[in-house]
């Protein structure tokens, strides 16, 4: 009787990465992915969705390189992320050997106790909120240009004391309504924008980086960050600062 040996192979978990100032997802070229810092194959799928198979650790930290981005590290614990296989996504920044030519705008610099970065473009308005359900996390929008709301991370932005707060898009239900990752907590008015927001870089050393994309006619940015637990906020204007910085302007 002939044998037959039958190779069987564990997905552990799929990985998205996306280049956080357009949204597009950043391809397996080029890119090294180490687990507690030993490289590990990538499989890629055609949507660009990485994929890892029979790794020998459950919880270990994901470390990510690039010539075109930042280093992008975060801790995974793939028993903590539910049923089903686990989708991470991360936001890669563009780094100082991004290709073909884009021009961006960049801060960068150190601060101690610095925990996480990200900004929103001042003065969009092509998306504003209307209601929002909190019971089933449901926003409605006005939305009279169809954007496509694809991405996942987005901010409900105050423009009157210039703060805002992040969310993720669950799901598009559809382009008047999505459904949140979280209860939006801020009090809002139907003329707060809707709008993306751009992550940055943040390091264990103190140092981090934000880059946005030079691509409008206007230059001013809000940043948030949080520093030993607590959220300040800026407004960049990147053509009127010469050296842009954070400065503390206290809690939102």
């Amino acid at each position: 009787m002939e044998k037959t040996l039958v190779f069987t192979h564990r997905l552990d978990f799929a990985l998205r990465l996306v280049d956080t100032t357009s949204g597009r997802n950043v391809s397996a070229r080029d890119v090294t992915v180490l687990v507690d810092g030993e490289a590990v194959h990538i499989g890629e799928k055609a949507d660009g969705v990485m994929v890892f198979q029979n790794l020998a650790k459950r919880a270990f930290d994901l470390t990510i390189t690039s010539p075109s981005f930042e280093t992008a590290k975060t801790a995974v614990d793939l028993d903590a992320q539910g049923k089903g296989l686990p989708l991470l996504e991360v936001h890669m920044v563009p780094g100082a050997r991004y290709p073909g030519g884009v021009e961006f705008w960049t801060l960068c610099g150190v601060m101690e106790g610095i925990e996480s970065l990200s900004a929103v473009r001042m003065g969009e308005n092509a998306c504003l909120i209307r209601e929002f359900d909190p019971r089933r996390r449901m926003a409605t929008v006005f939305n009279p240009h169809a954007l496509a709301l694809d991405r996942v991370r987005y901010a409900l932005v105050d423009p009157d004391r210039s703060v805002f707060e992040p969310f993720r898009i669950e799901r598009l239900v559809d382009r008047q309504t999505v459904k949140t990752d979280r209860v939006l907590e801020m009090p809002y008015k139907n003329y707060f924008p809707i709008t993306p927001e751009i992550c940055g870089v943040t390091r264990d050393d103190g140092s981090f980086c934000l880059r946005v994309r030079d691509d409008a006619a206007e230059a001013k940015w809000l940043v948030r960050w949080v520093k030993d637990g607590e959220e300040h906020f800026k407004t960049v204007d990147f053509k009127a600062a010469e050296t842009p910085s954070l400065e503390e302007r206290g809690g939102g």
